[in-house]
């Protein structure tokens, strides 16, 4: 497996975030998840497209609450991302560091039948 799962781009010349993450995605009773474990977001729907707009909105959420309150980079320092707040850029953990540091990941990894999914997504924040 890849060894840089997530990486991103933060740019202050009007607010636009670029993403590259890896999701994985499940079924479950009916109900599909897409789970981004260097984010420790998920979403949900009905389908996997459902599922995948889901987590597009947790993750535009995630992106405009943290950046209007100023902690962006500290929500990603906690949630073990390297940050270097002066180039604006930050990488995530490894995957094998991710399975360590993430038990709710741990415990998916092990019990679910992930199908992964590597995805860029770009934001623009107003």
């Amino acid at each position: 497996m890849n060894k840089k799962q997530a990486n991103a781009k933060y740019s202050d010349g009007r607010y636009n975030v670029e993403l590259s993450l890896s999701l994985f995605l499940w079924q479950e009773d009916n109900i599909f998840y897409v789970y981004a474990p260097a984010l420790d977001l998920t979403g949900y729907g009905l389908s996997k497209e459902e599922a995948r707009e889901s987590f597009e909105t947790v993750l535009q959420e995630f992106i405009v609450y943290t950046h209007n309150e100023k902690t962006l980079f500290a929500e990603l320092e906690n949630l073990g991302w390297a940050v270097n707040k002066k180039k604006r850029r930050v990488v995530s953990l490894d995957f094998e560091d991710m399975l360590a540091e993430n038990e709710h990941f741990n415990q998916l990894f092990k019990s679910k039948d992930l199908i992964k999914d590597y995805s860029k997504v770009n934001l623009q924040l107003a």
